[in-house]
């Protein structure tokens, strides 16, 4: 979702499996905290991805914000997850969840003025 489908994508996706067999494959591997790791590796390798590319000025939302709406809006956690995820506290996520919904209906509004001013 934070990349969508694309070369670097798969990309991505190849070097966080990697990663999280490592985890899977060490001696001390916790069941109970494997889906935490996962989001996060996952998280790290989008976030150097986006660093690498600059991928950030076509998307518009600086990539805070970008991964909190992923997790709330695209996968629906709740935010007691992401706050674990994240590590963030429920009133930041929520200040920043605030800032996305503002921004998307800036964007929304521009298009609709866009699209009036073409009829």
């Amino acid at each position: 979702m934070l990349l969508e489908q694309s070369n670097e994508a798969d990309k991505v996706t190849i070097r966080t499996f990697t990663e999280l067999h490592k985890i899977y494959r060490q001696d001390n591997f916790d069941p109970q905290l494997f889906s935490i790791h996962a989001y996060r590796t996952c998280i790290r390798q989008c976030a150097d991805s986006f660093a690498r590319r600059s991928l950030l000025s076509a998307k518009g939302l600086p990539w805070e914000e970008q991964l909190v709406k992923v997790l709330w809006y695209g996968l629906k956690l709740p935010l007691s997850q992401i706050s674990i995820i994240l590590q963030k506290s429920v009133p930041a996520l929520k200040a920043q969840l605030r800032a996305v919904r503002e921004q998307m209906t800036d964007q929304a509004d521009i298009r609709t003025s866009a699209n009036l001013s073409i009829i």
